[in-house]
């Protein structure tokens, strides 16, 4: 069992962007001093729900602030990107980490969003994320690149920077799609989930199914990644007392819900998914309590799906910064050595 922090970078009325991003900066910190073995971070755009609109910078922060921790997006929206660009901020990451960078890949999963960079169908972000990653693969592989796709194409650009870690870092594709499992799992990436816990034990289960058939194959694209992690998002408050936890976590976990419908609601559309904290329908509940109360949750939780790695949401919603590192801290001390040792 790994364990890594998951975070949306949100607005927060109570902070400015710069107090936001200075918050993730000590988080991050005592995520290392912790033995956490990585952040990752999202991608949303016109959103309260993050202001992280480009990953690459607070990620550039977080390795000067870090020796150890690993890090990424997830994900990078291929297809709201330059495919030369985003090779090259891959490169500057990895080397500026030297070789820590986690790589999260995929198509984005808000058209709303999507169309602020005049994406107009889900056929056209398809198209434009599988050149980005062809194009990225074949800058990785040689030091010119050529590349002929419908959308993009380069010829015998010189290229002076490679990833450290070849012949690119980790990949992670997150999705909580069915369909996506076979691809993921057949490719070995990393994957993480927002899902509903059976539904979660299910995908992870076909996941080990297809990856032990195909773990063999030749040209993967993460067969340089000897196991998978098959990660879960899970939002944890704990404090020392139960009452305390609850009431900081519910008030928190409101904000975030309506951070996460805000977009949906503003154009009238429904909701994507049912975001409730304690229900069992609920893709994302929370935990809170003190850390023996914490510890039991999350046991259960870890045996109803499966999880090889647990990705602890501490900071969201509107939850004071110090709340957040006290949940880390005391989840440090108290709950992740006897996950650990289970």
């Amino acid at each position: 069992m790994q364990f890594g922090i998951f975070d949306w970078v949100e607005a927060n009325d109570a902070l400015s962007p710069g107090e936001v991003y200075a918050h993730k900066l000590d988080l991050a910190a005592a995520a290392e001093r912790a033995g956490f073995h990585g952040l990752y971070l999202a991608e949303h755009q016109g959103t309260p729900l993050s202001i992280d609109a480009s990953p690459s910078v607070l990620l550039a922060a977080i390795f000067q602030r870090t020796q150890r921790l690993r890090a990424g997006a997830l994900t990078f929206c291929l297809p709201w990107y330059d495919p030369y660009r985003f090779y090259n901020e891959v490169c500057m990451l990895d080397q500026l980490s030297r070789g820590r960078l986690e790589l999260g890949v995929g198509r984005g999963v808000s058209p709303i969003e999507s169309s602020i960079f005049n994406l107009k169908t889900i056929e056209e972000s398809r198209e434009r994320y599988r050149e980005t990653l062809d194009a990225f693969f074949a800058a990785c592989n040689s030091p010119l690149l050529n590349f002929h796709g419908q959308r993009y194409e380069y010829r015998d650009v010189e290229l002076y920077n490679k990833p450290v870690q070849r012949p690119y870092p980790p990949l992670w594709f997150p999705s909580s799609n069915r369909d996506s499992i076979e691809f993921t799992a057949r490719h070995g990436y990393h994957t993480a989930l927002i899902a509903k816990n059976a539904d979660s034990k299910y995908l992870f289960d076909q996941y080990r199914e297809i990856w032990e058939r195909h773990k063999g194959d030749l040209n993967r694209h993460n067969a340089h990644v000897a196991a998978p992690f098959l990660a879960k998002t899970q939002h944890i408050v704990i404090a020392e007392n139960y009452i305390e936890a609850e009431r900081i976590g519910l008030q928190a976990y409101e904000s975030w819900k309506g951070h996460m419908h805000h977009l949906s609601r503003k154009h009238g559309r429904p909701d994507a998914m049912k975001l409730e904290p304690y229900n069992e329908d609920s893709v994302q509940r929370l935990i809170v309590g003190p850390p023996n109360a914490a510890l039991e949750k999350l046991q259960e939780v870890i045996a109803a799906t499966g999880m090889n790695y647990l990705l602890c949401v501490f900071s969201f919603g509107n939850l004071a910064p110090q709340a957040a590192l006290r949940s880390l801290e005391l989840f440090a001390a108290e709950v992740m050595p006897k996950l650990k040792s289970a």
